[in-house]
């Protein structure tokens, strides 16, 4: 296994099946995702062709659709009870359950923040999403933050739902 090679990174549900392929002769081999529970994994994959490559297989729960997305995010004041702009952002990954945002400057938010996110959809209708999400890590310049509602049925759920169909 070549040290400088980055290893791919494959992020799958737990019912999907994860298709390992070899860059060098294009042999595939299908393994069922329940069989790699427990986080992020790098795996060794050896191929009968001799190449040897590394892959990280990452499980999630719903399905995540790379983005590029501007919106804004808010918290409300402990004291007055309203709503105050923390500041612009670009919304680079959407699921069901929540978002990857970047700000565009520095965040004043922490985790396990709640904040209110609002950006428009780039479907055809330009939907406008505002949910709550709590924030549940942050590195460099990078937030995670997951819907407070996911199960909820609401408008805004059934319309993320349609618009994080794979096509």
């Amino acid at each position: 296994m070549d040290p400088t090679k980055t290893p791919r990174v494959l992020h799958v549900n737990y019912t999907d099946t994860v298709v390992l392929a070899c860059d060098a002769c294009h042999r595939s081999q299908a393994v069922p995702a329940a069989s790699l529970q427990g986080g992020p994994q790098l795996l060794k994959v050896c191929c009968p062709c001799g190449e040897v490559f590394a892959v990280t297989v990452v499980m999630r729960s719903s399905y995540r659709k790379p983005t590029w997305l501007p919106g804004t995010y808010a918290t409300r004041d402990a004291q007055t009870g309203q709503m105050q702009i923390c500041g612009r952002m670009i919304v680079e990954n959407l699921s069901c359950t929540g978002l990857g945002f970047r700000p565009l400057a520095p965040p004043s938010v922490r985790v396990n923040a709640v904040v209110q996110v609002t950006f428009t959809l780039d479907n055809p209708q330009q939907t406008l999403i505002q949910k709550a999400a709590q924030v549940r890590w942050m590195e460099g310049g990078f937030i995670g933050a997951a819907f407070l509602d996911p199960d909820a049925f609401t408008e805004t759920n059934r319309i993320l739902g349609l618009y994080l169909r794979p096509s």
